[in-house]
């Protein structure tokens, strides 16, 4: 991240560029793999219709039963893996403090017996998607069900989360870009999808 003012332009600050536009209308597309960092990002919609935007990994959801994880569903299979995501399972409180609300966020309390899981890939290596998650150690004393938070592993920034018609971040049509900047800059990787191909879109960036 750049705080304003704090570099006085004593260097240069490049702004690169990832526009495009839908090469397939109707299928999720990959803008920009996750990067490093990113101190600026600007997303904007030329199309003559809305698109979808979406960010980082694949995405699940779990159950608990008498205070362990029981079961975990895959509610975003992603696409364009070349390696399983991480798999993290994140809050759920304890079983002291099941009263409290908030504790199955990600920033919520925890039990010290957490959970542990991996994913189970399909597809071939470029083009794979998440297709299950094995619990491989279901932890004890969860109040409530923990955020199950998947995220690429070093080897593959590439893979990301399908955006889709209403689901994902949407730009309209002749909307404004979004543009973040300043102290907190998403690094995910980023998708698209639009309903019909050649809908261009904007993207640039800053390191």
């Amino acid at each position: 991240m750049k705080l304003f003012n704090a570099a006085n332009q004593q260097v240069r600050h490049w702004l690169f560029c990832a526009d495009g536009l839908v090469t397939a209308g109707g299928a999720a597309q990959l803008v920009l793999g996750q990067s490093q960092a990113r101190s600026h990002l600007i997303l904007g919609n030329n199309a003559q219709e809305a698109l979808w935007f979406e960010f980082g990994s694949a995405r699940a959801t779990c159950t608990i039963s008498a205070g362990a994880v029981n079961a975990v569903s895959v509610a975003n299979a992603g696409f364009g893996f070349s390696k399983p995501p991480v798999v993290r399972f994140l809050g759920g409180g304890t079983g002291q403090n099941g009263s409290f609300l908030g504790l199955g966020q990600p920033n919520g309390a925890a039990p010290s017996d957490i959970a542990l899981g991996h994913c189970v890939m399909t597809g071939a290596v470029g083009s794979q998607t998440v297709s299950s998650i094995v619990i491989d150690h279901p932890g004890s004393l969860y109040a409530c069900a923990p955020a199950v938070f998947l995220f690429n592993s070093d080897l593959d920034p590439n893979g990301c989360a399908v955006p889709a018609i209403n689901s994902g971040l949407l730009i309209p049509s002749g909307a404004p870009p979004l543009v973040w900047n300043g102290t907190c800059c998403p690094t995910d990787a980023i998708a698209v999808w639009g309903a019909t191909t050649g809908d261009q879109f904007t993207c640039r960036w800053m390191d």
